[in-house]
């Protein structure tokens, strides 16, 4: 593979490098850290296209890769997100019959992950998150990433729920069967907030939907957002929902009052967006664990992450908004 990856980088970007590290990628993608002959660093994300998953996070890729090139290089959020290299023919990306591969700046901090947010950081995301959802006269066509409160995976899980269960392998079987009520209760739940929510009038904005703990980097008090492979135009609850699940929720929302005041929280919208990630990442275990080929490691690991999720589902229905 790294052989594989110093061509594409000297015939695409006209990158020589002989020092190429494995990094921990996400549940989806591989990364790479690249350092040139004159030690510049790149980060190079690769989508392996026989994962279950990948049709669903590059089916935008052409739309969001130069929404995100512009979103640096023409607004305030300079600096705050990833930066995009272009191939030497100006393509976002370069794709071959088994990969896509996406190159960026390599940013040099720590990601969050497990750790928390310090009270300055929280009020960097606020304004970074509200600097994004406040912008205007958007130069791109946003019909195909505009939400429509429909997600195709909810009726796939609904599918193999009532009328696929036994074909499920066992150990997955062992966890969906004693939460077969609360999942079923919770797609219907979700059903009825995506059709409340089409017949209403709704302000959108642009949103990136994905903000979490292993999206963020931090270097001292400077934040960056990562992955905008989910940016749409949506409610802001689309991105407030992820952060009302933190403990310095408090702190974030007040002072993203006060930078919108105008602003105030649909709760109908936030609980369809709780709902909408919970299942949504739930039939995507499902999926790589019943169909990708996972050695014994990554089995395990993500037949914990759907325990997790399934777990989760429940706390989700006790919550009260």
């Amino acid at each position: 593979m790294i052989e594989v990856l110093k061509k594409i980088l000297i015939e695409k970007y006209l990158i020589t490098s002989s020092k190429i590290y494995a990094q921990q990628g996400g549940w989806a993608s591989l990364a790479y850290k690249i350092e040139d002959n004159n030690g510049h660093l790149y980060f190079l994300k690769v989508y392996e296209k026989s994962r279950k998953s990948t049709p669903y996070l590059i089916k935008h890729i052409d739309i969001y890769l130069p929404i995100v090139d512009w979103l640096y290089y023409q607004t305030s959020l300079e600096g705050k997100i990833i930066q995009l290299i272009k191939t030497q023919t100006k393509s976002f990306k370069v794709e071959d019959e088994s990969y896509v591969y996406i190159l960026f700046d390599y940013i040099e901090g720590k990601t969050v992950g497990k750790q928390s947010l310090k009270e300055e950081q929280v009020i960097k995301l606020a304004e970074i998150v509200s600097q994004l959802h406040n912008l205007e006269d958007l130069p791109f066509d946003i019909k195909q990433i505009t939400e429509t409160f429909h997600l195709s995976s909810i009726s796939k899980l609904r599918d193999w729920i009532d009328k696929s269960f036994d074909q499920l392998k066992i150990a997955i079987n062992e966890i969906l069967k004693p939460n077969l009520s609360t999942i079923n209760r919770q797609i219907s739940e979700w059903y009825h907030l995506s059709k409340v929510l089409k017949e209403k009038h709704l302000r959108y904005c642009l949103c990136h939907t994905d903000i979490h703990h292993w999206n963020i980097i931090t270097r001292g008090e400077q934040l960056y957002l990562l992955d905008w492979e989910g940016i749409k135009f949506a409610p802001r609850e689309a991105d407030i929902f992820s952060i009302y699940q933190q403990p310095y929720f408090d702190s974030f929302i007040r002072r993203y009052y006060e930078l919108n005041p105008d602003y105030q929280i649909n709760y109908d919208v936030l609980q369809f967006y709780l709902l909408s990630r919970k299942l949504q990442d739930i039939f995507e275990f499902i999926e790589q664990l019943q169909f990708d080929e996972l050695n014994q490691e990554e089995y395990k690991m993500n037949l914990n992450y759907l325990r997790k999720e399934v777990n989760g589902l429940k706390e989700t229905s006790k919550r009260k908004i």
